[in-house]
């Protein structure tokens, strides 16, 4: 059940429970979307990227599904160990700038896989976590995806023996290959080129006395947000495909593939119900402004152009309005066109205490939410 569908009278009696602002979330939706991932890569570990939505209760949806975790953070792991994950067999410490302190407390508890890609991690790993296993991060295209995370992410491939040696040096254990193609990624020959490059590396490991087990293929899977072709299935079959024509279908027992979707798990299982608290008139526009905003569930409005689908549960004409947020900043405002550039938008005539319903919002909103003036983050309410 996508919760942008509920019925006008459920998503108002649930305002009149709850108040807004308010998330609404799916968990058989969550389940869905982990399912579908894992019948399209039956071979594959997913570990969600809890960066995309920690809340607890989608945390414990993915521990009894099955899901690892990629952390980025002591207080990320903590959440994860809180929700039912095993250190030592369900995370990945993912992120390749990671605090040394995080890293030992990582290692004092048995998480026991760490990703790398500079000579600096490699130092810190090696003295916070001695004897870990680790896998090397490089840089692969990301054309094609809304964040492209190789702009600070990743070693060059013609680097990679080198760095996979020192790590070995360092008495660390160098396990595999780790790429990311960008976040909302919609080009699976994305994957493909990765995969290819992650071959060459595999190789060139071998001549050194190196034998890598696993391939990390990151995240990237993407949600419908408006009308983008999704073909999830489709996007499983390249990833399959290509990886038993480079790697000669060696299976888990040889070469362990795993991935860390996020925003593929959650983006479409929540909408999000924000209410109008005030409008005016500037300009000759009419501005409506509403109890969540960019500081809080819009901030990739800002940050990557993302559109949501919304709807208004008025029946008036249509007319146009500049969509505001509550903090007093003016770049709090969450209807944008294309170029990032404050626009009106068309919705059935609103006003004081009418409801917006905006749907795909489950990734990258309540994670993303600040609590700039005091505003807090809107509040979960699970539907089933």
């Amino acid at each position: 059940m996508n919760p942008f569908d509920l019925p006008v009278e459920k998503i108002e009696a649930l305002v009149e429970e709850h108040g807004t602002p308010i998330y609404l979330v799916s968990r058989s939706k969550i389940r869905e979307n982990f399912e579908a991932l894992d019948r399209g890569l039956p071979a594959v570990k997913f570990y969600y990227a809890m960066k995309a939505n920690p809340h607890h209760e989608i945390l414990k949806i993915l521990v009894a599904a099955g899901a690892g975790f990629d952390v980025a953070s002591r207080g990320e792991i903590m959440a994860a160990v809180a929700a039912g994950a095993d250190p030592k067999k369900d995370l990945i410490f993912a992120d390749t700038v990671k605090d040394p302190k995080q890293i030992a407390y990582a290692h004092s508890i048995g998480l026991d896989d760490f990703t790398f890609d500079n000579m600096s991690e490699i130092t810190q790993i090696a003295r916070h976590a001695p004897g870990a296993k680790v896998h090397l991060r490089i840089i692969v295209s990301n054309e094609g995806s809304v964040a492209h995370l190789s702009h600070k992410f990743g070693a060059e491939v013609s680097d990679a023996v080198a760095l996979l040696e020192a790590a070995r040096d360092r008495g660390l254990r160098p396990h595999g290959v780790s790429f990311h193609v960008g976040s909302q990624c919609l080009e699976s020959e994305r994957y493909v080129e990765a995969l290819r490059a992650t071959h060459g590396v595999f190789d060139a490991a071998a001549a050194v006395g190196i034998e890598l087990k696993s391939i990390d293929i990151g995240g990237g899977f993407p949600v419908r947000y408006m009308d983008e072709e999704i073909d999830i299935s489709g996007m499983c079959k390249v990833i399959e495909d290509e990886y038993e024509a480079l790697f000669g279908g060696v299976g888990e027992s040889q070469c362990q593939l795993v991935a860390e979707p996020g925003r593929a798990v959650v983006g479409d299982a929540v909408a999000l119900v924000t209410k109008v608290i005030s409008e005016s008139v500037r300009g000759g526009q009419n501005w409506l402004y509403f109890d969540d905003g960019t500081y809080g569930s819009f901030m990739e409005v800002l940050l990557y152009k993302v559109k949501y689908p919304w709807r208004g549960i008025t029946d008036g004409p249509m007319k146009k309005y500049v969509l505001a947020g509550p903090t007093c900043d003016s770049i709090d405002v969450f209807s944008r066109d294309e170029s990032g550039e404050v626009c009106a938008v068309e919705l059935p005539s609103m006003g004081l205490d009418d409801l917006l319903i905006v749907g795909s919002m489950g990734a990258y909103s309540f994670s993303e939410s600040t609590r700039f003036n005091g505003f807090e983050p809107a509040r979960f309410v699970y539907l089933d």
